[in-house]
């Protein structure tokens, strides 16, 4: 049994598309156009077939890694022409074997359950533990009475920070290499060198993750306008896209790279990061903390500790080591809590053992929450993957704990989907009220064709009386192309938040309006889609396009599309749901 998910769950799961491809796309190994749901059935249905047979035969474990680097080869990466080579096959079903293995040894799922869950219920009976019922418990106090924000005043003192995330660093990236080079990410060595418009310009591609000399040009840049932010946000994601031959030695060679850019060029200002998904080798493997021993990734959440030392307290690191998350007091009256979402990643197959609340986190949540209530603080919530976007006990856990204290909670700064967007979230009992809003941070990478950028939130500031909500943001972004062209990178503002969308305010309900400002203007709606890619929008987003824009601003709880009217004729709710997955980074 344990060599059947090995080989299914490599090779399928990373490898086929279509009902799965969200999850396989978030790993950033699929193509998410060139295969379809009943390709990867047959697929998925073959891989079992094959490692039956071999199963029965009582091959060794490198026979059967052979065979699903074979299988790979042969059958799965002539379905991705252009996306898939030999080269990744031969190093992705080794990085992923002793993880698989680990997580096999304590599941028992037949074939046509790992085919269900891993390509989708229209090619097997699934058992689905992504969706497993679990519900974390709240204190047995009275919501206090949700009051109206006082707005500040003009004058009033402000607070600035500086949210980054998703820098996605290719220590390999290479200038002059070719930008379209068959596997899932280019501009780095083997690749043949480019010609013409596929060779990797200098300071980044669209096709590629980004160069040190990017990095570090905008470190410089910042350091140059320290004085317009007061601390950091950094919401993960460090490595770049090169999943399938990534090390442990990898990735703390490069956070410990990256972490040394911040100490240098910005060495006043304090950071208070949050754990991505490709932090760890291999990417999206966060085991609970039961898991013990070589499995384990205490290799990770120690030097995380280690790195991120110069920034947090005593206090804080200790839950760093014990799972990436932790609660710190920044302000007299305000709180930053780091939350570890990959105990909610559906790429996380760790989860398949036991997805109930991992390390207790979301327990944990409560209990900080809970007594920021009673303090009297407000708190930003700070993390990697949005709610959306996670498995869906996690996420409605989480949706819930939003809505019991939103009056607490008063930012919410993600990362992951690459875009400049949000995430509205409604009461429970109100379902057209918003509560609460998760701002998704531009990532800084270009990967794959947008161009890179970054925040700067202002909150009500320092003084009696304060809020510490959000007063406006600005973002700015730099168009790769014009710098490869100058040779001179230039970061300039993109847009303005309150004076370019108009708003008064930026309360969850200021956000409503403008969501239903874009469903009815659509010049409106084409400032923000401009936006969402920091200037390198297609020209045009039809209607399927637009609905999926619109639905995945407000459809913030995982697998729950009831907030979702914005469908145009002739367009369903399935082509939303497909069109909005294709949308999802990692």
């Amino acid at each position: 049994m344990g060599w059947l998910v090995v080989a299914v769950v490599v090779v399928a799961a990373l490898l086929c598309g279509g009902e799965g491809a969200p999850r396989s796309t978030q790993a950033g190994l699929v193509s998410p156009d060139s295969s379809s749901p009943e390709l990867s059935c047959t697929l998925c249905k073959f891989a079992v077939a094959v490692l039956r047979d071999l199963l029965e035969k009582e091959k060794s474990e490198d026979e059967i890694v052979k065979i699903a680097i074979d299988v790979c080869i042969d059958v799965v990466a002539p379905s991705h022409p252009g996306y898939l080579d030999s080269n990744v096959c031969r190093q992705i079903v080794p990085e992923f074997k002793d993880e698989v293995l680990s997580v096999a040894d304590d599941i028992a799922l037949s074939p046509e359950e790992v085919c269900g869950e891993v390509v989708g219920p229209d090619c097997a009976p699934s058992y689905d533990p992504w969706r497993q019922h679990w519900n974390v418990s709240l204190p047995n106090t009275t919501k206090p009475p949700v009051l109206p924000v006082q707005q500040p005043l003009s004058g009033d003192p402000v607070n600035r920070i500086l949210h980054l995330s998703d820098l996605h660093y290719d220590r390999s990236y290479t200038a002059g290499l070719s930008n379209d080079c068959g596997e899932p990410l280019c501009c780095r060595p083997p690749n043949a060198k480019g010609s013409g418009s596929t060779a990797a310009g200098p300071w980044g591609d669209y096709n590629c993750d980004v160069p040190y000399q990017t990095l570090e040009n905008l470190m410089q840049h910042l350091a140059s306008k320290q004085d317009q932010f007061d601390w950091i946000y950094l919401t993960g994601d460090l490595p770049a896209h090169n999943v399938w031959n990534q090390s442990r030695e990898d990735q703390l060679n490069i956070l410990k790279e990256m972490m040394d850019l911040f100490k240098k060029y910005l060495p006043s200002k304090t950071v208070f990061p949050a754990v991505g998904n490709h932090e760890s080798a291999p990417v999206n493997s966060y085991p609970p903390p039961y898991i013990t021993g070589q499995a384990s990734n205490q290799w990770l959440l120690d030097a995380l500790a280690e790195q991120w030392s110069a920034w947090l307290p005593p206090d804080a690191l200790d839950t760093v080591k014990k799972g990436g998350y932790y609660n710190v007091k920044i302000r007299h009256n305000l709180r930053v809590i780091s939350l570890q979402t990959n105990y909610g990643n559906p790429d996380n197959y760790w989860l398949l053992i036991n997805s109930t609340d991992p390390a207790g986190q979301l327990a944990w949540l409560v209990q900080q929450l809970q007594a920021a209530e009673d303090n009297k603080e407000k708190v930003h919530i700070i993390g990697h993957i949005p709610n959306h976007s996670l498995m869906q006990s996690w996420s409605w856990n989480y949706y819930k704990i939003v809505n019991r204290y939103e009056s607490t909670i008063v930012g919410q700064f993600f990362g992951h989907a690459h875009t400049d967007s949000l995430s509205v979230f409604f009461d429970e009992a109100n379902t057209s009220r918003p509560v609460s809003v998760q701002f998704i941070g531009p990532a800084v990478t270009t990967y794959t064709g947008l161009n890179l950028g970054y925040r700067i939130y202002h909150i009500d500031g320092d003084y009696a009386g304060t809020t510490n909500t959000l007063v406006d943001f600005v973002c700015y972004y730099l168009n790769v192309s014009e710098a490869n062209l100058s040779n001179s990178p230039k970061w300039v503002l993109e847009y303005q938040a309150k004076a370019d969308y108009g708003m008064k305010a930026l309360q969850p309900s200021d956000w409503l309006d403008l969501i239903n400002r874009f469903y009815k203007d659509d010049k409106l709606f084409m400032k923000f889609f401009q936006y969402n890619t920091k200037m390198h929008s297609p020209p045009t987003c039809d209607n399927t396009c637009k609905s999926s824009k619109l639905c995945g601003l407000i459809d913030s709880r995982s697998n729950d599309p009831k907030h979702c009217p914005y469908l145009f004729p002739g367009v369903t709710m399935e082509e939303v749901w497909s069109s909005w997955n294709k949308d999802q980074s990692c």
